[in-house]
């Protein structure tokens, strides 16, 4: 793997969760990223390996794993992708947090850079409508706990 190709999903997420343990001020253990990540130490110590290789993170054995400058402006952009879909699904669609972020997750790493502009643009422009996006909002929410309880009518959305 070099830098120039495509990372695969799940070498973003250990990237990811390498920057979030240090923005926490936290050392980056294999333990950690494994914790965070889900899977077996196994697993992640070969993907540093790759990480390693393509110049993304330091890597050594039984050491601290950092990001290089560059693995640290990659695992930036794919956290701030992840909080921009997980504040969109948050304020407009009135989903709870666990849904959030567990989808915001999943869908940062599919969602085109259009998409993902369109949906913040669409949801900094009903925060930025005062009451009466507001009041949209509060309207939407309404709809979606009425769907939840039963199927909604027509005649109630209009």
């Amino acid at each position: 793997m070099t830098t120039t190709e495509r990372v695969s999903r799940r070498m973003e997420d250990y990237l990811e969760a390498i920057g979030d343990l240090e923005r926490s001020g936290k050392a980056a253990r294999v333990r950690d990223i494994a914790r965070l990540t889900d899977v077996s130490m196994s697993t992640v110590t070969a993907s540093l390996k790759q990480l390693g290789r393509a110049g993304l993170v330091n890597y050594d054995p039984y050491e601290v794993v950092s990001l290089t400058d560059i693995g640290r402006g990659l695992a930036g952009q794919i956290r701030r992708r992840h909080d921009e879909l997980a504040r969109f699904l948050q304020d407009v669609l009135h989903l709870d947090d666990s849904v959030c972020q567990a989808n915001a997750c999943r869908m940062e790493h599919v969602v085109d850079d259009e998409v993902l502009s369109r949906l913040s643009l669409l949801g900094a422009f009903l925060r930025s409508r005062g009451p009466r996006g507001r009041r949209f909002l509060a309207e939407f929410r309404r709809l979606c706990e009425l769907q939840a309880g039963r199927e909604v009518s027509k005649e109630e959305m209009a």
